[in-house]
C-alpha cells in the first residue's frame, strides 16, 4: 500500500497560497488505509506507515478493520464497482470524541471517516473528483467539506483563531492542484487545539505533537 503523503503546515517562508482550494475539516485521530481490488474485495488494512498494528489481534488498533468493514466497506465497494475501477486504496481517520493528537481513550466510541482515495491508476483523486464521487453520499462518512476558498495567510489566521464554521477541533486541510494537475495539500490548526495538546502532554512533547 502507498503511504499517505505528509501534509505541510501553512507556516513560515514555505507557505504556499492555493487559489480556489477545497477545504475539509481535519479530524483528530489516527490515519489508516485499506486496499481493494475487483477480485479480492477489501483484502489489506493498515495504519499510515505500517500494517503490523492492525494485523496483531492484541493491538489497540486491531479494531480498525472491523470498524472499516462495518461502516465504510460496503458503500465504498459499490461506488468502485459502479465506476468500474479495478483497484483502489482509501485513506481514513480513526477517531473518537475524546481523541487528542493521535492518543485515544479506550472506552470512548470510535469512528472511521474517509478523507482521500488513490484511484485505479495509482493517482490521488483531484479535490473536485473526490468530493463529487464520495463526499456527497449520505451513507458514507467523509471529511466535512467546508467550501472553496483562496488559501492565504489571512485564511490560515482565521483557522487559528477558531473563526471557521464547521471545524471539529484540530483544524483544516486544504487541497488544490498545480499546473501539472498534481494534487497539493496544506494544513492549519486551531490555537485552541494547540493549547489542549500542550496542556495534556507538556511543553516539550506537546510541541512535538503539534508540529507533526
Amino acid at each position: 500500500m502507498i503511504d499517505y503523503p505528509s501534509i505541510p503546515r501553512a507556516l513560515g517562508t514555505a507557505f504556499r497560497e492555493i487559489p480556489n482550494a477545497y477545504v475539509f475539516d481535519k479530524l483528530d485521530g489516527t490515519s489508516a488505509r485499506s486496499e481493494w481490488n475487483r477480485k479480492r474485495g477489501w483484502y489489506k488494512h493498515g495504519l499510515r506507515h505500517t500494517r503490523n498494528d492492525v494485523s496483531n489481534p492484541l493491538s489497540f488498533f486491531a479494531e480498525i478493520p472491523k470498524l472499516f468493514e462495518a461502516r465504510l466497506a460496503e458503500p465504498l465497494a459499490k461506488i468502485l464497482h459502479d465506476e468500474r475501477w479495478m483497484k483502489a486504496t482509501v485513506y481514513y481517520e480513526y477517531w473518537g470524541k475524546q481523541s487528542l493528537a493521535g492518543f485515544h481513550v479506550v472506552d470512548d466510541p470510535k469512528f472511521v471517516t474517509l478523507f482521500d482515495v488513490l484511484d485505479t491508476n495509482g493517482d490521488f483523486l483531484s479535490p473536485p473528483d473526490f468530493y463529487n464521487m464520495f463526499g456527497v453520499r449520505p451513507d458514507l462518512p467523509t471529511a466535512r467539506f467546508l467550501g472553496r476558498v483562496n488559501w492565504t495567510r489571512g485564511y490560515v489566521d482565521q483557522v487559528r483563531r477558531g473563526e471557521i464554521e464547521g471545524v471539529t477541533s484540530e483544524g483544516v486541510v486544504a487541497k488544490g492542484w498545480d499546473r501539472k494537475n498534481t494534487v497539493i495539500r496544506a494544513k492549519a490548526k486551531t490555537q485552541a487545539w494547540i493549547e489542549r495538546v500542550i496542556a495534556k502532554h507538556g511543553e516539550g512533547d506537546g510541541k512535538k505533537l503539534v508540529e507533526s
